[in-house]
């Protein structure tokens, strides 16, 4: 029996082509002007999310039967508190988790700018009670944490780029054995790609097969919610 060869309905190459344009005409007459241009790759983008959504979920409840609106991020920037006021963003990305792009907890993250193609998982800034639940679960549970993330599928793929204190919090030991993890104010790893990484018929399957290897620390991270 022949297998269905899936397609990818979008081209993230053609996509990275609209916004480096729009990364040099960053203006409302511009995109006005290419408004057309802009619906015929963010149409079928929305649709390859919508896609890789189901991929993930079906190893990935927390992101079963996401609404593909309510994970993606609009292009349009809210600039009214911002010192830049450029009125688009030069990037298409979205969020696989519970709550799509509102979620606090570990989720999936897609990012699409020219010169900086991430997949990425984990926890983004989360409020102190957060972190605080989150140190001491590492502490508590060092070992099935390292386990997690030395595990050359995850760790050889994906690399820590959190944001960190320079001391350790107040109520650790500064000789801690698990410092590293336990100055971290966020919890995210990143696995940066190349243009290329996208040239092939269905880079959807590609993602969802990156990602999938995230899953065991998602988990882990998710202990302190109420799930």
């Amino acid at each position: 029996m022949n297998k269905t060869i899936m397609k990818s309905s979008s081209n993230i190459l053609d996509i990275l082509s609209f916004l480096k344009e729009l990364q040099l005409n960053n203006d409302r007459s511009w995109f006005k002007a290419h408004k057309d241009v802009y619906d015929s790759l963010r149409k079928p983008w929305e649709h390859d999310m919508e896609r890789l959504i189901a991929l993930v979920g079906d190893y990935d409840e927390n992101v079963r039967g996401l609404n593909v609106k309510a994970c993606i991020y609009r292009i349009y920037r809210d600039i009214r508190f911002s010192k830049n006021k450029n009125p688009y963003k030069n990037y298409f990305s979205g969020v696989l988790g519970r709550g799509g792009r509102h979620t606090v907890m570990s989720s999936y993250y897609v990012h699409f700018e020219p010169g900086n193609l991430m997949l990425c998982g984990g926890v983004w800034w989360p409020e102190k009670p957060i972190l605080d639940r989150l140190r001491s679960l590492i502490d508590a549970e060092g070992e099935e944490f390292l386990k997690i993330v030395n595990n050359p599928e995850l760790s050889g793929n994906f690399q820590w780029d959190s944001d960190t204190l320079k001391t350790m919090p107040k109520e650790y030991d500064k000789n801690h054995p698990l410092a590293q993890f336990l100055k971290m104010k966020e919890y995210i790893m990143v696995k940066r790609v190349e243009e290329s990484y996208f040239d092939c018929d269905d880079w959807v399957t590609k993602v969802a097969a990156d990602l999938k290897v995230l899953k065991p620390l998602h988990d882990f991270l998710n202990y302190v919610f109420d799930i």
